[in-house]
């Protein structure tokens, strides 16, 4: 039996990397195969980038799970953004996802550059 030690909030990239850590799990297990196959899809950028957007993004005022959320979504327009966070935490004020962005556009890829 696995003990679960602790928990917290990781963007996609640095699971991948994580998983990557794992990699004969990844070939025995399907579900971690599909897991790794999403992360490894949906990343927009790398593992040591996402770690420092989530950072700078808690800096400004998110919280660890809509700091998380952003770098996985990586959205680049602020209404989409908005539309993104909801009511998550009470909302966020324009000039707090403003600062948002500016860091998304900093350490990640818009999906629809890609």
């Amino acid at each position: 039996m696995v003990e679960i030690l602790s928990s917290s909030y990781v963007p996609n990239p640095v699971a991948k990397k994580i998983l990557e850590s794992a990699k004969k799990l990844i070939e025995q297990n399907p579900i971690v195969a599909r897991t790794y196959e999403y992360v490894s899809k949906f990343s927009k950028c790398s593992p040591e980038n996402a770690e420092k957007a989530v950072e700078e993004l808690k800096a400004v005022g998110f919280s660890d799970f809509a700091a998380t959320m952003l770098v996985n979504l990586a959205p680049s327009e602020l209404e989409e953004t908005k539309a993104l966070l909801g009511d998550i935490d009470g909302g966020y004020e324009d000039d707090v996802v403003e600062k948002g962005l500016e860091i998304l556009k900093k350490y990640c890829t818009s999906s629809r550059e890609e």
